[in-house]
């Protein structure tokens, strides 16, 4: 009986040690998925900030747009700016 129950602690340890070396293993793809993330959201704020300057210069050759249409009432219409 003993040697049976010495087997089975040695067979337990090892499930141990593979689930130990997995977890870790997972650690790792989740580390590297978190740092992932992290430059995702640093190049979607960046490209939000781009955009937000965009549209203020879009708002502002509007406005200039707007007084060149009043100046020379020819040419094309279009209407710039009004973004939120």
């Amino acid at each position: 009986m003993a040697i049976g129950l010495v087997g089975w602690v040695l067979s337990l340890r090892s499930d141990v040690t593979d689930t130990v070396g997995q977890l870790e293993a997972v650690q790792a793809e989740v580390e590297d998925a978190q740092f992932r993330l992290n430059e995702l959201e640093k190049s979607l704020a960046i490209a939000d900030d781009q955009m937000r300057t965009i549209m203020g210069e879009h708002e502002v050759i509007g406005e200039m747009f707007e007084s060149i249409g009043e100046i020379q009432p020819a040419g094309e219409r279009r209407t710039y700016g009004g973004y939120k």
